[in-house]
């Protein structure tokens, strides 16, 4: 349980290091949600109101500015110009300008065929006034049909000027049209339409979500992408808490925007979701989607192998299946469609998607709450829903529609089943299932690429190590002396061109030892690493690590193996300090004594120190087993020897240590065995001064002649090699100094030291000018060239 505990801090602290660090992708998650809901919220704003309609004021200035003909008869009496007057006064104050003519009806059909239409735009009403008496004075108010309350106008202009004239210049009359109350037909009406709010909501924040999610899976990408979550693996982390401590982490940030939503949904005042504490209700909505969607997210991260790839596509993957799908169901159920049918079938089918299920949880949400706010106003509107059909549910969870109860349900479900999908994935269990099944098949069909292989002589010492492992309890014999055993260890690449990468590998290391594995790129050396530490599948054979078969025991084999792959598989958010403490925390090292284990780390860099720290991680906690592929590249040469002194007394303290190397130099100082692997097979196999004094052909000469010596003089020196040693080659001369490579077999070191080879160039130093000398075996790497010849060329598969 405290080991369990401290790996899954280790993890925690790794998923809140790459938020903090990454300070912009956390801001988006937080603002692109509430973006699109204020952005839903500001347009809903713009709908039309149910309330009832305002008065309109009969007023002139609505037109804008007009043109009011006024007709007065030349000479009129006195009667009629008093109330011309007072009619052409009031005009000023609403904007319009009078127009004094003496013929209404002439001046009409006049101007109208001079502007054309533009005339019932700046004339709206008018009046004629006639005197018909020395008392007696007639009004006519005159309209344009155009406008709905020109009518009206006209004649209160009129009445104003009448009422004006009869009790003084400040009296007048305001007319104003107050629309009729609203039926209870038209208000429920209203109230449906209202729903347009909680629909706008509902596809804004489906949006917004859709950006949410998708970056929940860019870190997971990453790690994969980089080796980096194999790693963690091999370090021996529990599948659990990788999975659920990314999930938390999660979760705590998908809270954060939530909870600003619910902000937002407060200061805007939308009552169905803040009334009768439905923020609570909103809030758990929220909180199942992101219990349902971030697992969903896990699974498909699975898909891609690059961040910016997995953002862009699931993002329009959260698009599709929320929106597209929430406005299919909805425009199906349009009963002039008549497709409602196969919109209650969508319905079910679309319930596997998260983002479904929060479209139409918000909008159904909403739309309950207007019906339940109409109908249970008064009893007529009550009458009114049961007549025509509109049901609510008081229960806002409830099962049937407007409910959102199935909505929930299936999102708690969903998050259930995904994560078991997860672990079905990681748990490898349906490839499993399908090995154990096709072993037959696949046996039958690589029996003769196997047989082939039999046919190709194999070296002695390779074929003894075999015989060996294959004699004696791998089991029992990785947990006494040798803690790395393979037995007859194949791979097969089938896609494609059948391939065999690694071709029946027995080996066993002993503990304090420091066994190299040497080869050509695409010799099959990193497969072989990437089978022993559950990286790749395994075709036949097996291999016991510390007493556990990476077959049956993966698990158990991770937890006991270091590994420092070919590429640094560090994660950028963190530092080296960082790196190495999440590492030791997952080797079980126990909190107290984890800042000591780092206390020497150094910062990461460059590409040296980057494999300094990809070295550390792979020994740091003193598994048992630990594989180093080429940990020195890129090293400066201080860097190497201390990574050196590192491997050493690691192996000194009796860990078995596998390394594979580019580097003879760096082969000869660590391994105490090593064996040169050549199409995935074992040519040579011992240690590095047995290889030497197996393969190696002949001695290497070096002569410096002096400088005052001609030409003629170094020539001289050369043919007297040439004849004291016959078959002797010159591989190189240049300013003096000349390099032979002596191919006679008969000769042993021993006589090349005491006897023939030094007592013979003593004896010649002084008549050839000869000013050094120096006589030494076949390097390592000149043993390791003669096997080039036998690689062929299918490095890109291995």
């Amino acid at each position: 349980l405290w080991l369990y505990m401290q790996q899954f801090y280790a993890m925690f602290l790794k998923r809140a290091l790459y938020s903090w660090r990454n300070w912009k992708v956390m801001v988006a998650q937080f603002l692109v949600p509430l973006i699109f809901t204020v952005l839903a919220l500001v347009v809903a704003r713009t709908f039309p109101s149910q309330q009832d309609s305002p008065q309109l004021d009969l007023t002139l200035s609505r037109y804008g500015r007009t043109t009011v003909p006024v007709a007065l008869e030349t000479g009129a009496g006195a009667v009629a110009a008093k109330l011309a007057a007072a009619y052409t006064a009031q005009l000023l104050e609403q904007d319009s300008w009078p127009e004094n003519i003496t013929d209404l009806p002439d001046y009409v059909l006049r101007i109208s065929k001079e502007e054309g239409g533009a005339f019932s735009e700046h004339c709206v009403v008018g009046a004629s006034i006639q005197q018909r008496s020395q008392y007696l004075a007639e009004a006519t108010a005159y309209f344009n049909n155009q406008g709905y309350h020109t009518p009206a106008t006209a004649l209160m202009l009129l009445d104003s000027a009448l009422y004006s004239l009869l009790a003084g210049p400040n009296a007048s009359i305001h007319t104003v049209n107050h629309p009729m109350p609203r039926n209870i037909s038209e208000t429920a009406q209203s109230e449906l339409t209202e729903s347009q709010t909680g629909f706008a909501i509902a596809i804004n924040l489906m949006y917004g979500m859709a950006s949410l999610s998708s970056t929940f899976a860019l870190l997971l990408v990453i790690e994969r992408s980089i080796k980096s979550k194999h790693v963690q693996q091999v370090s021996g982390v529990y599948l659990s808490n990788f999975w659920f401590s990314a999930l938390l982490w999660d979760l705590i940030n998908f809270l954060l925007p939530c909870v600003l939503m619910l902000v937002v949904f407060r200061a805007f005042g939308v009552h169905a979701f803040i009334w009768d504490n439905h923020l609570v209700d909103v809030l758990l909505l929220l909180l199942l989607y992101g219990w349902a969607v971030v697992p969903l997210m896990y699974l498909l991260s699975f898909l891609f192998s690059t961040a910016a790839a997995a953002y862009t596509r699931l993002t329009v993957f959260n698009i599709i299946t929320g929106t597209a799908t929430f406005l299919t169901v909805t425009i199906m159920t349009i009963p002039e469609l008549q497709l409602e049918h196969l919109s209650l079938i969508l319905d079910k089918v679309f319930l596997v998607f998260p983002n479904y299920c929060l479209g139409m949880s918000f909008s159904q949400f909403y739309q309950n709450y207007e019906l339940i706010t109409f109908c249970t106003s008064n009893p007529i509107a009550h009458s009114f829903c049961k007549l025509y059909n509109l049901t609510y549910q008081e229960n806002y969870f409830s099962m049937s529609e407007p409910g959102i109860g199935r909505f929930l349900i299936a999102m708690s479900l969903q998050g259930v089943a995904f994560i078991a999908l997860l672990f079905i994935i990681e748990l490898q269990c349906v490839r499993t299932l399908c090995h154990f099944l096709s072993a037959p098949c696949r046996r039958r069909k690589k029996v003769p690429l196997v047989v082939e292989t039999v046919l190709q002589p194999e070296d002695r010492d390779v074929a003894e190590e075999r015989k060996r492992v294959l004699e004696c309890q791998p089991a029992v014999e990785s947990m006494v002396g040798s803690p790395l055993i393979l037995q007859e260890l194949t791979k097969v690449y089938s896609s494609g061109p059948t391939l065999l990468a690694v071709d029946r590998l027995s080996l066993a290391v002993g503990k304090g030892e420091c066994f190299g594995l040497l080869g050509f790129n695409g010799a099959g050396k990193t497969t072989t690493f990437k089978m022993l530490t559950g990286d790749e599948t395994v075709t036949s054979g097996d291999a016991y690590i510390d007493g556990y078969s990476i077959l049956r025991d993966i698990k158990k084999v991770q937890q006991r193996i270091g590994y420092c792959p070919q590429f640094d598989a560090l994660l950028d958010h963190m530092t080296g300090r960082e790196t190495l403490s999440m590492y030791a925390r997952l080797r079980g090292i126990p909190e107290r004594y984890v800042a000591a284990c780092v206390e020497n780390s150094s910062c990461r860099r460059g590409g040296g120190n980057k494999r300094k720290l990809s070295a550390g991680i792979a020994l740091i906690g003193g598994p048992p087993v630990i594989f180093l592929d080429e940990p020195s590249t890129g090293m400066d040469p201080v860097a190497r020897r201390l990574l050196w002194d590192a491997v050493s007394r690691t192996r000194e303290l009796g860990k078995a240590i596998i390394i594979t190397s580019h580097s003879m130099e760096e082969c000869e100082a660590l391994c105490t065995r090593l064996a040169v692997m050549v199409n995935g097979q074992f040519k040579c196999l011992g240690s590095p001064q047995h290889l030497k004094s197996k393969f190696g052909s002949g001695y290497t000469l070096l002569a410096k002649v002096r400088q005052e010596f001609h030409e003629a003089d170094i020539q001289l020196f050369k043919d007297f090699i040439e004849s004291t040693f016959p078959g002797s080659m010159l591989k190189d001369e240049h300013q003096g100094m000349v390099h032979y490579h002596l191919t006679d077999k008969t000769l042993t070191w021993a006589q090349c030291v005491d006897v023939y080879v030094f007592g013979t160039l003593e004896a010649a130093k002084e008549k050839y000018g000869v000013e050094d000398y120096c006589v030494s075996q076949i390097s390592l790497e000149q043993v390791f060239l003669s096997f080039a010849q036998f690689q062929h060329c299918a490095e890109g598969r291995r």
